[in-house]
């Protein structure tokens, strides 16, 4: 038989011979440096879960965990756009601080609040529109007074001639905070004819719809905690249609009763106002250290005077 030889070839060449004829080359052995062999693959580093933001003390709801107790006004103008005005920025906080104490009374956690006035109506002949806007500065002060007591900052509007969307799109950058909410007046929205000061002014729930919707928007795509939003009101015809005003998630609404006088009269316009007040909106209460102690006789309402009243507020503000 005639036999067949075979030329052995080293290995190395084999190798060699394989990668040139288009071959797999051999994967390297365990004891290889990868650098001297394919490239070693990157790193994937993974990408961290971004933490939620969250209200001041916690947390992305604001009720039923909280009950919001507030002062409002402007630091250093005095006591007559309210409490907030008297001395010190800090020391008032620490102050409303102590003051909510007594609300808690229900197991609620007390979140200060201060309302300042942002932008704020003024005689026409003396600003445009009838409202002077407030500076950055300005409303980095009072951010700063109130993160100091792990509180929220609400802008006050009182658009004057203007209009409440207008003016509250002026503090976008700061309402993308998380403790940032509004407060609106629509007492001082006034008509293209009338004079703030001299007659009320009144808006609409379309109108307040419209700051609602951009609100929620703002909370969605920056994922904020929840947002207020609060509209002050005497009388009924301050808010036309409010049966018409919307439920929004993210978008916690509240209607500040600002009733003036003693507690029969305020608890009557209290009654009033809770009785036209759409079912998803939060009932708050606001006193007055001026005008509730005027007359003879008037006393400040007492926490437990406010505590009793039905339905039981979820916001107290004080002037």
């Amino acid at each position: 038989m005639r036999r067949i030889r075979v030329a052995l070839v080293p290995l190395a060449a084999a190798v060699t011979l394989a990668g040139c004829a288009g071959g797999i080359p051999p994967e390297p052995s365990a004891t290889q440096n990868p650098q001297q062999g394919a490239a070693a693959e990157p790193t994937q580093t993974p990408t961290p879960t971004p933490t939620p933001k969250e209200l001041p003390m916690g947390g992305r709801e604001i009720f039923p965990a909280y009950r919001l107790v507030g002062y409002s006004g402007i630091a250093g103008s005095g006591p007559g756009l309210g409490r907030a005005g008297v001395g010190d920025i800090d020391d008032r906080m620490k102050e409303i601080a102590e003051r909510g104490k007594p609300y808690a009374k229900d197991g609620r956690k007390i979140m200060p609040v201060l309302e300042y006035i942002a932008t704020m109506v003024h005689p026409c002949k003396n600003a445009p529109k009838c409202r002077t806007v407030s500076s950055d500065e300005k409303v980095e002060e009072h951010l700063a007074a109130v993160r100091k007591v792990d509180g929220i900052l609400l802008l006050a509007i009182q658009p004057g001639r203007s209009d409440f969307l207008s003016e509250v799109k002026r503090y976008e950058k700061y309402l993308k905070e998380p403790d940032v909410g509004i407060a609106m007046d629509p007492e001082w929205r006034m008509g293209p004819n009338q004079e703030p000061m001299r007659t009320f002014g009144s808006t609409d729930a379309k109108e307040l719809n419209q700051v609602g919707d951009y609100l929620q928007k703002l909370v969605a795509d920056n994922d904020l905690p929840e947002k207020v939003m609060l509209y002050h009101m005497i009388r009924v015809n301050w808010v036309r249609n409010h049966e018409d005003l919307k439920d929004r998630k993210g978008v916690v609404q509240i209607l500040s009763v600002d009733g003036i006088g003693d507690q029969e009269l305020k608890e009557g316009t209290w009654k009033t106002l809770m009785g036209v007040k759409p079912a998803h909106v939060h009932p708050g209460f606001k006193l007055f250290y001026q005008e509730d102690t005027a007359n003879p006789g008037w006393k400040l309402m007492t926490p437990d005077q406010v505590m009793a009243l039905t339905p039981t507020p979820d916001y107290v503000l004080y002037e």
